[in-house]
């Protein structure tokens, strides 16, 4: 196991952080969506007020954190086989693709109620940013070469 999960295990295991307060949106990430993430949250932070927990990992160690049990709102792997085993598993609706650079890129919301609204906040400004996306070489469902 990875430090950086292993330090995400560790701070989702205080009672605090493992019941985040609503505003905070917990997201997992691998490796190639991150740099792609982390701009989008520094300015979803700053435009909106509401806070995200963003952790980086592998899919392998990430996913298996998440299928037991994690305490993660949202996961954006690097490979949808990731998102979909989780989902074949029970954890998650089905994977959606908010973009591609070469393949489809995959996001799986995790939770129900009102956590689900947040990551639907989220997920809200993603869409609404899609010059982000482009500039870091994704494009959008629906163009050319973005097959979900």
């Amino acid at each position: 196991m990875r430090l950086p999960t292993l330090i995400c295990l560790t701070l989702l295991a205080l009672p605090g952080l493992s019941q985040a307060t609503p505003d905070v949106l917990r997201v997992a990430s691998a490796h190639q969506p991150m740099p792609l993430l982390e701009r989008l949250v520094d300015q979803y932070q700053l435009d909106t007020g509401n806070k995200v927990l963003l952790i980086e990992g592998n899919d392998t160690e990430l996913g298996g954190d998440i299928a037991q049990g994690a305490a993660f709102d949202m996961f954006f792997p690097d490979d949808r086989a990731a998102a979909a085993q989780l989902h074949a598993k029970g954890r998650g609706e089905a994977p959606a693709t908010y973009a591609c650079n070469g393949q489809a890129r995959q996001y799986l919301v995790l939770v129900e109620g009102p956590r689900r609204e947040l990551a639907e906040r989220f997920l809200g400004y993603l869409r609404q940013h899609p010059q982000a996306l482009r500039e870091a070489g994704y494009t959008m469902p629906g163009e050319p070469g973005c097959t979900p």
